[in-house]
């Protein structure tokens, strides 16, 4: 991978010196400070209020672990062994919801007074699928149910999460959201640590991610190479923990009018535990190769505090050896007449390492919730490392990238990262005048560090270090804004509710140079065999270090506002409008609208759907990215470079200002739900592009190095850029069904989603006139297939529950749709065929202990292998593109300890 650099074009950026060393987020620790603002202070202490009671089964004993909450609020308690359960809360009366796995959900309201005890016991009532799970997502007003939601939602709970046995959040979601795709890419460099993923077929950097209603920050990392997502720059989900999180919604409709860029695939919404729980857990599991052995150990510890609120910590250690799934190098390793090419022991090697990387994240999340005299103040956050390594390609002896004396049989060269990822939201939400109001701030920042291992310059000879820092990206946001709403009667069946807010948000985005060993050119010639003499390539094998031309610190901020108005004009027809104005001090000025409605034909059928338009504003990183190898040709350096969109040099190839990709979000769905243990949604979508940014490929030969030449460019061979080059409609449809039935003293539920998706290139955008014959360069057929036939036409999921007592089960199996990996030519195209996987997980609950044993991937089955032009003299037998990677079986346990 070559240097990277950031040059920003004139006026669209402004650039600020950085003290040398500078990597981390140095804002984080300031942030941390407001978080003091949530104590809370005697006199508002004595006002609050004590909410007890019991939750039981109808007929029956207590339920332990059922999760109490007040509506409104992230409030909550769960229940204890003898189904008790406690809370502190603000005085008034208050709606109370009752949920657990198995049983109908109950609400009720109580009213507790001002400084004294109310008591709310439950009896729930045995369901087999919980088909009436509130969501927040995707509306502004009153909280709805999935099957009473405008636009289609997704709901994944605890019990859902763990059942799958995965440890990464990205691997979870693509199990249980048909619609959700993560591949494994491999030998694609910082790619290896941070994977992309999808949702509905569209770019990683085109779903809005939010974590308790606020948006979370994007990865640093910038995917160059040839995997899914190439240009982009997405959320690094699984620096998320799994083990902090209560439920996780997934909105599958557009929704950038209502939550802001990027949401034009749809919207992810993760919620953190709050409640009182307290429990350890531990798995340890490894593929059936042996290989991939995770470790892996999560604490939570929740407390309720006496004057009101509560705090819940998680923190989770995970370790994952590398997988290796590359076959034996059977290419000559030695130059012509050297014996050692007949040795068995030097030939025919495994050399390379084609797999997951070796990862050790370490994360800490938490929640705070205080109450301030009528205030719910808040603060959650969290801290993760995570130290990876993976390999690039085996360099042979026989390679003029090999220093023979330093490295005699050739080497692997390792990239090592080091990634640090934190974010701190604080602020408060309460009443006043009728208006529920949220005003609050969010700080995130990534860096990836990168550290290159086992390799060498070749242009410093045999004086070249083996390891070098390659130096650093980093990319931070800050987000302040205030939401209010209120409901009010105009005449309709149901109060208008209005919604309103305002929203400030700065960027930055900051690449460090590395230690000059890992760019320089240090002019010593290839040392031996029959190309002595000739100039060396410069730079750390694997991954050039940053250089000094590349440093640069870019930012920007926009303001925004948003109007939200929600209301039933009739008992069965509901209606919603919503719009959005942004300012970006970059690229300008958007607005956005959307309109949705659901009509009930019948009691428990209804027809819904919702058109919008939306718009995705290009990442800093997409502005302002550059990057540069040097090649020599006759002797002579030339700089092959990722130019900046607005610079001179790419402008010589067509290169202009990235504006926002706009959208055209149309959906229609029907939802059926005719009883309590049935519910049927299924949603067509029609989603257009314009606009939407690639990265080119690449300008070279020698008539691009005569067109710069006569630009007064004369060192410069050729390039790439970001550009708006295309336009892309993608269409498609999901499919959830949930059914169950009581079976005796257990519970059976069936769940199945299925999506149909499929994305085309509308138009490319011409190339000036000098380059009217190298058009199929500005956005060339491998890209092409990537966005319409790289990820699944479809997949569908089938699961089936069953609980009885202290016993469950669950297995799923997937099936995933077939992928096509477009070369270069015709002869390199290969379509995979489509892949059932299959997951089992069993588990035992004993006085507070849970013992899970399990298997993803159970069968053990593999995607097609590769043709012998694509899978690089057969070393690496598997397609990166594989949506369910390529590792095989993977097998583990786990053990669980609820302490009350």
């Amino acid at each position: 991978m070559p240097a990277i650099a950031v040059r920003a074009p004139r006026g669209r950026s402004r650039r600020h010196p950085i003290p040398a060393g500078s990597r981390r987020p140095a804002a984080l620790a300031a942030i941390v400070a407001l978080a003091l603002a949530v104590a809370p202070s005697p006199a508002a202490a004595q006002q609050s209020g004590l909410l007890t009671g019991r939750v039981t089964e109808e007929g029956g004993g207590p339920l332990v672990g059922a999760r109490v909450g007040i509506v409104g609020s992230r409030l909550g308690a769960t229940t204890a062994a003898d189904g008790v359960y406690r809370l502190r809360v603000e005085p008034g009366r208050l709606v109370v919801r009752t949920v657990f796995l198995g049983y109908a959900a109950h609400t009720d309201t109580v009213d507790v007074p001002a400084g004294g005890d109310a008591r709310l016991d439950v009896a729930l009532r045995r369901a087999p699928v919980a088909l009436d799970q509130v969501v927040v997502l995707g509306s502004r007003a009153a909280v709805r149910t999935v099957t009473e939601s405008p636009v289609p939602v997704d709901v994944l709970g605890i019990a859902e999460i763990e059942a799958t046995g995965l440890t990464e959040t990205a691997a979870i979601l693509q199990r249980l959201a048909p619609s959700f795709n993560f591949p494994r890419p491999s030998i694609t460099d910082g790619t290896d640590h941070v994977r992309p993923s999808t949702l509905r077929g569209l770019g990683p950097d085109q779903v809005l991610v939010l974590v308790n209603g606020k948006r979370r920050h994007t990865s640093a990392l910038v995917n160059i190479n040839g995997s899914i997502g190439r240009g982009s720059s997405g959320v690094d989900l699984n620096a998320i923990p799994a083990s902090a999180i209560e439920r996780i919604e997934v909105l599958r409709d557009g929704a950038a009018a209502q939550y802001g860029s990027d949401a034009i695939a749809g919207v992810i919404n993760i919620v953190l535990k709050s409640d009182a729980e307290r429990s350890l857990g531990a798995e340890y599991g490894s593929t059936a190769e042996g290989d991939g052995r995770v470790l892996q150990g999560d604490v939570n510890f929740g407390h309720e505090f006496a004057a009101g609120g509560s705090l819940h910590l998680t923190a989770e250690l995970r370790d994952r050896n590398p997988t290796n799934r590359s076959r034996p190098d059977t290419r000559q390793q030695y130059f012509d007449g050297d014996p050692r090419n007949a040795d068995p022991s030097l030939n025919g090697r495994v050399n390379h390492r084609y797999g997951d990387a070796s990862t050790t994240d370490g994360i800490l999340f938490g929640q705070l919730l205080r109450s301030i005299g009528g205030v719910e103040a808040y603060a959650f956050g969290g801290l993760g490392m995570r130290q990876g390594e993976a390999a690039g390609f085996f360099r042979r002896p026989n390679d003029d990238r090999t220093v023979r004396a330093i490295y005699p049989n050739g080497f692997l060269p390792l990239i090592e990262t080091d990634i640090l990822d934190g974010s701190l939201a604080v602020g408060g939400r309460g009443e006043s005048r009728g208006w529920s109001w949220d005003l609050g701030g969010v700080y995130g920042g990534n860096s990836l560090d990168y550290a290159v291992a086992n390799s060498a310059n070749v242009s410093l000879g045999t004086e070249s270090p083996t390891s070098f820092d390659a130096g650093s990206l980093t990319a931070t946001q800050g987000t302040i804004n205030l939401d209010v709403s209120r409901p009010f009667i105009v005449g309709l069946r149901t109060p208008l509710n209005v919604a309103a807010g305002v929203e400030y948000r700065f960027e930055s985005y900051h690449i460090e140079e590395g230690e000059e060993a890992s760019w320089v050119d240090g002019g010593v010639p290839i040392l031996d065999g029959p190309n002595a003499g000739n100039i060396a390539p410069a730079g750390a094998q694997v991954f050039p270090g940053f250089r000094p031309a590349d440093a640069g610190y870019d930012t920007r901020s926009n303001v925004a506002a948003y109007a939200d108005l929600e209301a039933s004009f009739t008992e069965r027809l509901l209606v919603g409008v919503a719009g959005r104005f942004e300012n970006y001090t970059d690229f300008g000025s958007t607005a956005t609208g959307k309109l949705s409605a659901r009509v009930e034909l019948l009691r428990g059928l209804a027809i819904r759907g919702a058109a919008a338009t939306g718009f995705r504003a290009p990442s800093l990183a997409q502005s302002f990215f550059s990057s540069t190898a040097t090649n020599f040709i006759n002797g002579q350096p030339f700089e092959i470079r990722t130019f900046p969109a607005g610079s001179a040099e790419g402008a010589v190839l067509g290169a202009e200002p990235l504006k926002a990709e706009e959208s055209l979000n149309l959906s229609a769905g029907v939802a059926f739900k005719p009883s309590g243990s049935f519910s049927l949604t299924a949603d067509f979508y029609h989603i257009e592009i314009d606009d939407r940014i690639v990265l080119s490929g690449n300008f070279l030969g020698a008539e691009i190095r005569q067109l710069f030449i006569d630009r007064g460019f004369t060192n410069v061979a050729g390039g790439r850029y970001f550009t708006n080059a295309i336009d892309t409609r993608t269409e498609g449809v999901d499919v959830v069904l949930n059914y169950g039935v009581l079976l005796g003293e257990g519970t059976l539920r069936f769940t199945s989603g299925y999506n149909w998706n499929k994305s085309r290139v509308l138009s490319v955008d011409p190339t000036p006139p000098e380059l009217s014959e190298l058009q199929n360069i500005l956005f060339d057929r491998v890209e092409r297939g990537r966005i319409e036939v790289g990820q699944p036409r479809d997949n569908l999921l089938l699961a089936l529950n069953y609980g009885r007592g202290a016993f469950g089960a669950n297995v799923a199996t997937h099936r995933f749709g077939k992928v096509t990996n477009v070369g270069t030519t015709e002869a390199n195209d290969q379509t995979f065929g489509a892949k059932w996987i299959t997951d089992l997980d069993l588990s035992w609950s004993l006085m507070g202990a849970r013992l899970s044993l399990g298997a993803s991937n159970i069968f053990d089955v593999y995607p097609d292998e590769q043709i012998p032009a694509n899978n690089f003299s057969g070393i690496l037998p598997y397609s990166s593109i594989t949506p369910f990677g390529f590792n095989g079986a993977y097998y583990y346990t786990r053990l669980s300890y609820d302490i009350r």
